[in-house]
């Protein structure tokens, strides 16, 4: 797949840029549960309950994630696949962050950390097939490059908190986001298209597209650790006139703000 990615040169990116960008982009701070599930891990229950675990900011470092990629709220993506650790009998969570990579969590690891929780039930998605596919990336390394790059560079082996769920949906709603996106009904800071030879389109979608996509509430919204907001799929292809023009200008006014802070 990388063989067909447009190129980009890492020397177009000085070393003080990305020295910001990296300081500005990759939150580093521990969780605050110190220790990993070390499984085995099985269903919570017998019915399914394969969720999207959509987390705010806790730091500068998360509110700046926020801000580049289009100030709903979000900084941070895990997923839930109805599972717990067998030993210790807690809900677990997989997530993909700097030093672990891919890794299996405990769902309380962040302490009182707002999140929202988005269930999959009735989305129309093969719920066994995007959890094996979620499963076959634990292990894998953190993707600093994709990080640093804000989705413009790509190294399919690797993966950040986000990718985890993009490169597991269905092709059909992969669209969907797609096609949003480029009608402006997601932030145009929120995703990264990159097309490729054919018909094949290398998707990135931060946290922040996650929540606009499933039509969750803004971060500043939550009332509670885990508020479930049940998914309202975007189904538009084109943004109305005034929410477009505020998104637009945004998307100007960030840029602007990121070349200055760079110098």
């Amino acid at each position: 797949m990388m063989q067909n990615m447009k190129k980009y040169k890492l020397s177009d990116v000085s070393s003080r840029n990305r020295k910001w960008v990296r300081k500005s982009y990759i939150d580093t701070e521990p969780p605050l549960e110190k220790s990993m599930p070390a499984g085995p891990f099985r269903a919570a229950t017998g019915k399914s309950e394969l969720a999207l675990l959509l987390f705010v900011p806790r730091n500068e470092i998360g509110r700046t994630i926020n801000d580049l990629t289009g100030r709903y709220g979000y900084s941070h993506l895990a997923v839930d696949c109805g599972e717990i650790d067998v030993p210790t009998g807690r809900r677990v969570m997989i997530e993909a962050t700097v030093g672990p990579g891919v890794h299996y969590a405990f769902q309380e690891e962040y302490g009182k950390r707002p999140f929202v929780r988005i269930p999959l039930l009735n989305t129309g998605m093969d719920e066994q097939q995007f959890c094996e596919c979620v499963h076959l990336k634990v292990g894998e390394q953190f993707d600093n490059l994709e990080v640093i790059t804000l989705g413009i560079l790509d190294n399919p082996a690797r993966q950040i908190c986000s990718d985890v769920a993009t490169v597991c949906l269905p092709e059909e709603m992969r669209e969907k986001i797609v096609c949003s996106h480029k009608g402006k009904v997601l932030h145009p800071l929120s995703a990264v298209r990159d097309e490729m030879h054919g018909t094949e389109i290398r998707l990135f979608i931060s946290p922040n597209g996650f929540a606009e996509f499933f039509g969750a509430p803004r971060g500043n919204e939550l009332k509670e650790l885990g508020q479930l907001a049940e998914p309202q799929i975007q189904e538009s292809c084109n943004e109305e006139l005034f929410p477009k023009l505020w998104k637009l200008a945004d998307t100007v006014v960030t840029s602007a703000w990121k070349m200055v802070a760079k110098r």
